[in-house]
Formats: structure tokens, C-alpha cells, sequence
């Protein structure tokens, strides 16, 4: 009955951690056969423009990019397939992005 409990509250904490860590996902970027398609989330237009630059001259055929938030700042993860000046490219590109950050109200 031990066993059991401690499984249960063992499982209970992975899911736990599951969710946190799909709820820090902004957004997510499939390539197939060179063109991106938008999986998760709504990535801003710019970082978009600059992914499907970069996809272009890289030559990327497949892979997959995906913005999550730490308490850094956003970060972009990317599959091996991505060359890693193609990610520096990218990464640079995703700092320039404001996410998150409310707009002040204009004043009449």
C-alpha cells in the first residue's frame, strides 16, 4: 500500500512537471521540404519573416523550432538538423522579439 502511494504521488509530480513545462511554450515552428509551418502558439511576424529567411539560405529541408520562456528572457530550441550558425541567427532574431510585455496606453 506504501508502494503504491509512492507511485501514485511519484506520477503525479512528473505530470506536474509535464505541464509546467508545456505552458512555458510560446510558440512553435515545423520545417518540411524547406517551407515553415506554424505548429503551437502565434510567433510575431518579424521572427517569422527572419525563420523563413534563414530556412532559405541554410538550405533547411526539415527540423523544428520552438520558443520557450525562462527566467531569462525567451529561448529558441531547435532540432539537430539546424545548423548551429543557422540557430545563432535565429536566437539573435528571437531577442529582438518583445513577448509577454503589456503596451502603454496612449494619452490623449
Amino acid at each position: 500500500m506504501l508502494i503504491s502511494l509512492l507511485l501514485m504521488i511519484a506520477l503525479l509530480l512528473i505530470a506536474g512537471a509535464l505541464l509546467i513545462w508545456q505552458a512555458s511554450i510560446i510558440f512553435s515552428l515545423d520545417i518540411n521540404g524547406g517551407k515553415l509551418r506554424v505548429r503551437r502558439g502565434d510567433p510575431p511576424m518579424n521572427f517569422e519573416h527572419a525563420a523563413r529567411d534563414v530556412v532559405r539560405r541554410y538550405g533547411i529541408e526539415k527540423g523544428r523550432l520552438t520558443a520557450t520562456r525562462t527566467s531569462k528572457g525567451l529561448k529558441l530550441r531547435t532540432s539537430p538538423s539546424v545548423p548551429k550558425e543557422a540557430h545563432a541567427e535565429l536566437q539573435t532574431a528571437l531577442q529582438r522579439v518583445k513577448v509577454g510585455r503589456k503596451r502603454r496606453k496612449k494619452r490623449r
